[in-house]
């Protein structure tokens, strides 16, 4: 019973001083030192002995500017525990408060003296240096450490200090260093460096790590430089020279080629087909195992049809015909059925038959997001046909079928589009409303631009007028019949000269010009955008795209620069901003 109380009564204590020291730091953050200062010295008079208590007061009094009282604290702490080496940084941060600093250099080199006999105070004490900011002599401690046990590891925490140093080539080091230790790092590592590199091979910091990386690698050639190598060449969007090292480390391990897939996505995203093609053939050439060449053929075949013209189509037909007769039509390759379907209906203009194909695989075992899937790409194709009342059926269908997925969103969007293509557009509206706040960003974006579309050009005209005429137009886009699209379009633009639609009727046309390769027939309308839309919405899309017309298809760069220079200064906030930031440093001259 009296050890019971015994102990009752220490953990009450530890209660009441864990409520002071809460109250404290209150009045701390509140800028009430007085208050707080009553309060610490309380708990530092009940244990002396504690480095928490002492540091406590120490920093109230500086706060108070009495740094005299700190000194004798300080002394009386180095009394009462001799042993604690941290009290030779405080004193020393104390003299450098009061501009003594030569002094306070004195206890700092004192400090950092005692690992080299004591080599296990190095964290300590290092950590310690970091709390009062003095990073050198952090660094420092953590390298003595390191000398005297070169076991113990300390390298991320120096790695980490380099980088607040700047020291960016001794980070790199240290963080390669660590890597090759410990693999599992890597990822860690890489967030690290991307803090550092940018697109731009030429940045100072990509060409250090560039460099560190192939002196390693000719040292101590590891598969892991090849990896990280890889991984600075897609930041650099260079993805034929990240395959070269991919293909390099694989040559060295070869396990599985299907981790190659991630860099072809990559690929595919920025735009680089050629480079996504090369490594999918690498992918078909050396795959050990049916499913790895089915899903490199499968996405082969879809870069083909997306970049394919009208001479191609009936060698990408007969190339899904020769994919489907070698994998069969089951379950097994819905997706490439799938893609197939899209290839017959959007491209190659053979709608029942892509119809016909959805059908039968709807009717294979498939799970419940392969059939929703499949009834998308169905209501797709019905859209396609403007069969809008069974479109959006289906569409309905799959936000039931699948409702807590991403699908069931996506599917919410196609229901508000193919009522704007009907010219239902106040419903239309409130669909897009609630897909404003969607947890994919695409479909956030896209219900916001078509609910701008709608809302913007149905204010002044309730009749929908103009709007009717747009949506019309743009239905014939979205069925690839690019040539009645652009009539429609100049036809809008005739009828409504002077319309606020005018701007988005002339964006979208520009964009079909340069599809049917009309380049000066895609200039004239982004200008036309340019000249009396300069301060609109569409301003800076306007701008992106004639200045990629001038770089790329006019071979025209003096004209590109100033347009990318005008989204830098006066379009901050457009999607358009870093790629146009990369591009006008290249035509300036920054890379060479």
């Amino acid at each position: 019973m009296r050890r019971f109380s015994f102990f009752f009564f220490l953990f009450l204590t530890w209660c009441i001083q864990a409520q002071e020291l809460r109250i404290a730091e209150n009045y701390m953050d509140q800028g009430e030192y007085t208050k707080a200062l009553k309060i610490y010295e309380k708990i530092y008079e009940a244990n002396k002995r504690s480095t928490n208590s002492l540091f406590n007061l120490v920093k109230v009094h500086q706060q108070l500017e009495a740094y005299e009282t700190v000194d004798s604290l300080l002394s009386e702490g180095v009394s009462l525990m001799p042993n604690n080496n941290q009290l030779l940084i405080e004193q020393g941060y104390n003299k450098a408060l009061q501009g003594k600093d030569s002094l306070a250099d004195q206890y700092y080199e004192k400090a950092l003296a005692t690992i080299d006999s004591i080599p296990q105070l190095a964290y300590q004490l290092a950590s310690r240096f970091e709390q009062r900011s003095l990073l050198d002599q952090a660094v420092r401690a953590y390298e003595k450490g390191l000398e005297q046990r070169p076991n113990v590891n300390f390298l991320m925490q120096l790695a980490r200090l380099y980088g607040e140093q700047a020291e960016i080539e001794k980070m790199f080091q240290t963080y390669l260093d660590i890597i090759l230790e410990n693999e599992q790092y890597r990822y860690r590592a890489q967030a690290v460096f991307s803090q550092y590199i940018d697109e731009n091979p030429d940045n100072e910091a990509n060409q250090m790590l560039r460099k560190l990386l192939l002196v390693q690698m000719r040292n101590n050639p590891d598969v892991i430089y090849n990896k990280l190598l890889s991984w600075l060449f897609v930041q650099q969007k260079d993805f034929q020279k990240a395959f070269i090292q991919e293909k390099a480390a694989y040559r060295r391990n070869p396990e599985n080629v299907g981790t190659f897939m991630p860099l072809v996505m990559d690929a595919v995203e920025e735009g680089d087909t050629q480079a996504a093609t090369d490594i999918l053939d690498f992918m078909i050439a050396e795959a050990q195992s049916d499913y790895v060449k089915y899903n490199a053929s499968t996405q082969r075949v879809k870069i083909m049809a997306d970049q394919a013209i009208a001479d191609d189509y009936p060698a990408i037909k007969a190339e899904y015909e020769r994919l489907l007769n070698e994998y069969t039509r089951g379950n097994t390759t819905y997706s490439l059925q799938l893609n197939y379907a899209d290839f017959l209906a959007f491209k190659s203009d053979e709608v029942d038959a892509a119809v016909d194909m959805l059908t039968e695989l709807e009717k294979e075992n498939l799970n419940p997001i392969q059939k929703a899937q499949v009834k998308m790409k169905l209501a797709d194709i019905l859209v396609l046909k403007e069969q809008f009342n069974r479109a959006l059926i289906l569409y309905t269908q799959v936000q039931n079928d699948v409702p807590n997925n991403e699908l069931a969103q996506e599917s919410q969007f196609k229901v508000a589009r193919t009522s704007y293509f009907q010219g239902d557009f106040p419903w239309s509206l409130t669909q897009l409303k609630v897909l404003r706040s969607a947890a994919s960003k695409l479909i956030a974006n896209d219900a916001m631009e078509l609910s701008l579309t709608i809302s913007d050009h149905s204010v002044e005209d309730t009749t929908f007028v103009a709007l009717h005429a747009f949506a019309k137009a743009d239905l014939l886009q979205y069925q690839n019949k690019r040539k009645e699209s652009i009539e429609r379009y100049k036809l809008l633009l005739e009828n409504h000269k002077g319309d606020p639609i005018e701007d988005e009727a002339l964006l979208n046309l520009a964009r079909l010009f340069e599809l049917e390769g009309d380049f000066k027939s895609a200039e004239s309308s982004y200008l036309s955008i340019v000249q009396n839309y300069g301060d609109g919405i569409l301003a800076d899309d306007a701008r992106y795209y004639l200045a990629r017309l001038y770089e790329e298809r006019l071979e025209m760069p003096d004209k590109a620069q100033p347009l990318y220079e005008a989204i830098i200064f006066n379009h901050a906030d457009s999607i358009h901003l870093v790629d146009a930031r990369r591009r006008f440093r290249r035509l300036r001259g920054d890379e060479i």
